[in-house]
């Protein structure tokens, strides 16, 4: 194996660690909203690490450029890296803070749970296939979506703060993992893609 080969390989792994941190990170905050408050400083674990983690990325992607000057789809994989590196970091921060706050949610809006692990699994696939990514994205993002506007509507009859972070909160992290999608096409085909 070439060593911009391996170099590549060494990033992906890194990549996908984060990748199944800040997945554990966000079902840890739903069972911090259903009461287990014991999960937080496992939460709080996870997100020191991702942090470490998005730093060395960021230092690994630099080394790669400049050590191995790529072009194409070395280079896009390379810049695309670092966002992606970011995206999982701010939801890992995201799924944190979730669980700090004490408040009840509506029923409906844990539905959002089962959606987002449905990205991750697709997101995760999308490692090595991207055909068919961005509308399953599309079509799970906006059923997060939906379920946002429902929840806004009933807190707001009874309004409180906790409640409307966490509800923008879960649906920032659907945002993300529907860019990182999109960084994954861009790696693949060359091409820049609307993923909502």
């Amino acid at each position: 194996m070439r060593r911009i080969d391996e170099r590549i390989e060494a990033i992906r792994r890194d990549i996908l660690q984060m990748h199944d941190l800040s997945r554990n990170a966000v079902e840890l905050s739903f069972r911090a909203m259903k009461g287990d408050k014991s999960v937080i400083h496992e939460i709080s674990k996870i997100e020191q690490h991702t942090d470490m983690l998005d730093t060395d990325m960021n230092f690994a992607c630099t080394a790669f450029i400049a050590m191995f000057q790529p072009v194409a789809r070395d280079l896009r994989f390379a810049l695309s890296m670092i966002r992606i590196s970011s995206s999982y970091e701010r939801i890992a921060d995201l799924a944190q803070e979730i669980a700090l706050y004490e408040c009840r949610m509506p029923e409906s809006f844990f539905e959002t749970e089962k959606y987002l692990m449905e990205m991750f699994d697709i997101v995760k696939s999308g490692y090595k296939k991207t055909e068919g990514l961005r509308e399953k994205l599309i079509e799970l993002d906006t059923r997060i979506d939906d379920i946002y506007v429902e929840i806004m509507e009933i807190i707001e009859q009874d309004y409180h703060v906790d409640a409307v972070l966490i509800a923008r909160h879960v649906e920032r992290i659907g945002d993300l993992l529907a860019k990182i999608g999109a960084w994954l096409i861009f790696i693949n085909e060359g091409r820049r893609v609307w993923v909502k």
